[in-house]
Formats: structure tokens, C-alpha cells, sequence
């Protein structure tokens, strides 16, 4: 019996001594089995930068695994950059074993030797391929971390997102207020025609939003409208009046930090004025005898190409929430000269003697963001 309790107190104290070693670090040293285990006053040399793999970087770059470190920078002519490692590469494993952060892949260089062979996993553009190296040194003087030039850091640039989106808008107004004015029954006789849109600028509201199609660009779409609308009791005439856009986007994005995402687009689209007014003619709105003998109702609108070159930047507040800031300038292309008018048949005329009314306007938009 005592033997037998000796037997298990020694076999106790074995299996802890095993256990209380990293099993990470056997792991690894099993991996690296038939590594050279020559001493050498050298320090193994990739030539590559690199950080540990974040969540939105990894979305951003449409990499899908939980391990892998990015490689952020490749000097030329060295090891990584002779076999054809790149910037924003993924390294996923080492002789098969997996990379989870930049402190693994250190404890790895010390168990290699200049002249080692070793094979890497590599994740590019939704790729994956593996790339043998030959294991190269370098004294450790010339290695010295503070001799090498430092890698400025790549921040994320997102994967996309949408939200509302407000823009106060200003532009020529004084043909818009003229038609509103004088359109149907004469000036004096309507209450809305003094009910002028504002020279200083209208608040447009709208939505959009975008995806991450690779290399820091951005592909979307966004689009925003005005409206106003009143109505006469008197005459029985109702107006209606409505502005506006929407179109394509195309941006290009700059992390200048991880919570500083500045970009540089272009929206490419449609829009324009619409004016509609009805009344009723001939009226006689009494009990019980109601009646009218005619109604007239039009359809007046000027349509533009609209290009608007702009800029944002996303103040970044949380994973899924920013403040996005944008300023840019709406510029419309007529898409035929002066205004037309759409009766109630459906058939579209051109009105005579109608204005090219232009339209320009400087564009200014805070607002939420959601996604990244």
C-alpha cells in the first residue's frame, strides 16, 4: 500500500512539473522540429513590420479567420520581399503553426537559425498560398531595434455602414419663387405666394450609406430632397414644391488615426426642381349643393446631372457609431434648356420663354454614422 501511494505522490509530482510548463511553448517546440540548432551570434532577419490583427482591420481587409498578424510594411530586398511578401499580407502560420499576435511570432524568431528552411501560410486578397524561405541573419549591431528606422503604424480605414444624412444647401431661389408666385390664379389672389423659399439656404434631409470595395475606396449611394406645400382656401388651389438628389458615390479613405477617417469623393447623379399646382375653377362649396365645374392641375420641373465633389471625415465614438462631417459643392448639368411642364394627360411640353435656372450650391452636412 505504500509503495502504491509513494508511486502515485511521485507520478503527482511529475505531472505538475510537466503542467507548469507553458503548453503553448512545447507546442511550438515541437512544431520547430529539424531546425537547425547551431548557436550563432546572428539574429534571424524577415524584413517586415507588423502589428497584431484588430477586428475592424481584419473586416476591412474581408479577412475571416481569429489568428494572424498583419504585416503593415516590407523592406526591399529583404528575405520577406526576395520570396514576394507584401504590405497588408496576413500572416496566418510559421512550419504550420498559427500566429495569434506579434509576441508569438517573436518567441518563433528565437527558435530559428540563419539557414533554416521554413514555409508560411500567407492570406492576400482572399487568398491564401504557402511561400518557403530560407532563414537569413544579420549581426545584432545592425539589428539594433533603436538603428531601424521606425514603421509608421496603418490604421483601418473601416468596412462601410450608412446612416440619415442632413445637408443645408444654398442656391439661386429666384426663379423658384417667381414660378410659386405667379403660377395659376394672379398674385394677390393666393396666400402662399408671399410664403418665399429662403435665399440663405434650405435643410435637405436624406439617407445613405457605403461598403469597402478594397484599397481604401468606398462605393455608395446617397440621396436627400426639400419640400414645401400650401394651400389656398379661398381660391381652392393647393402648391407643392420639391428639391431633389441622389446618386452614386465613389470615396477614397484615410486613416489618420484610429479614431480619424478623412476621405476624398465624388457623388454622380440626378435632380432637380418640381413644382405642382392644382385648383379647382367654378366652385360652390355649399351645403348640400357642392360642386365645381373644372379643376386645372400641372406639373412644372427643371432636371440637372448633378456632380458634387466633396470631403468627409468620420470622428470615430464607438466600434459602430461616429459623428460624420462633410462639406462639398453640388454642381447641376441642365438636361434640357428651360423648364418643362407635364399636364394631366401625361404629355410633357416646353414651357416658352422659360429661364435656364441654374443651379449650384455649396453643401454642408453634420451628422450620426453608423457601421465603420
Amino acid at each position: 500500500m505504500k509503495i502504491r501511494l509513494v508511486s502515485l505522490v511521485i507520478i503527482s509530482v511529475l505531472f505538475s512539473v510537466l503542467m507548469a510548463e507553458n503548453p503553448q511553448n512545447i507546442n511550438l517546440e515541437m512544431k520547430m522540429i529539424g531546425l537547425s540548432d547551431v548557436p550563432s551570434e546572428e539574429e534571424v532577419y524577415f524584413g517586415v513590420y507588423i502589428q497584431d490583427l484588430d477586428y475592424p482591420t481584419a473586416q476591412a481587409l474581408g479577412y475571416n479567420e481569429l489568428y494572424g498578424i498583419l504585416i503593415t510594411k516590407v523592406e526591399k530586398g529583404s528575405p520577406a520581399w526576395n520570396i514576394g511578401i507584401r504590405k497588408n499580407d496576413i500572416l496566418m502560420e510559421i512550419n504550420g503553426y498559427p500566429i495569434f499576435n506579434v509576441k508569438e511570432f517573436e518567441s518563433i524568431k528565437k527558435l530559428l537559425h540563419p539557414g533554416d528552411i521554413i514555409w508560411l501560410h500567407i492570406w492576400r486578397d482572399g487568398n491564401i498560398f504557402d511561400i518557403t524561405m530560407k532563414v537569413q541573419g544579420r549581426t545584432k549591431e545592425k539589428s539594433d531595434a533603436k538603428k531601424q528606422p521606425k514603421s509608421k503604424e496603418s490604421y483601418p480605414v473601416g468596412w462601410g455602414g450608412g446612416s440619415w444624412i442632413p445637408y443645408w444647401v444654398v442656391f439661386p431661389v429666384d426663379d423658384v419663387n417667381e414660378l410659386i408666385a405667379h403660377i395659376g390664379e394672379p398674385t394677390g389672389d393666393k396666400t402662399f405666394a408671399n410664403n418665399a423659399i429662403s435665399e440663405d439656404g434650405v435643410f435637405m434631409s436624406g439617407g445613405g450609406g457605403k461598403i469597402n470595395i478594397g484599397i481604401g475606396f468606398f462605393l455608395g449611394g446617397v440621396g436627400a430632397s426639400y419640400s414645401f406645400s400650401d394651400s389656398d382656401a379661398s381660391t381652392h388651389s393647393k402648391i407643392k414644391y420639391n428639391l431633389s438628389f441622389g446618386g452614386i458615390t465613389l470615396d477614397k479613405r484615410y486613416a489618420f488615426n484610429r479614431k480619424l477617417i478623412g476621405s476624398l469623393g465624388i457623388m454622380l447623379g440626378s435632380g432637380g426642381h418640381q413644382v405642382e399646382y392644382s385648383a379647382l375653377a367654378n366652385t360652390d362649396f355649399n351645403w348640400p349643393e357642392i360642386s365645381s365645374s373644372g379643376s386645372f392641375n400641372v406639373k412644372v420641373s427643371r432636371e440637372y446631372f448633378m456632380i458634387q465633389p466633396r470631403a468627409e471625415m468620420l470622428i470615430r465614438l464607438l466600434p459602430w457609431l461616429a459623428i460624420q462631417t462633410e462639406v462639398g459643392y453640388m454642381y447641376g448639368i441642365p438636361t434640357h434648356s428651360g423648364w418643362k411642364m407635364q399636364a394631366t394627360t401625361g404629355d410633357i411640353y416646353s414651357i416658352d420663354n422659360s429661364p435656364d435656372t441654374p443651379f449650384h450650391s455649396l453643401t454642408i452636412s453634420v451628422g450620426p454614422w453608423f457601421g465603420f
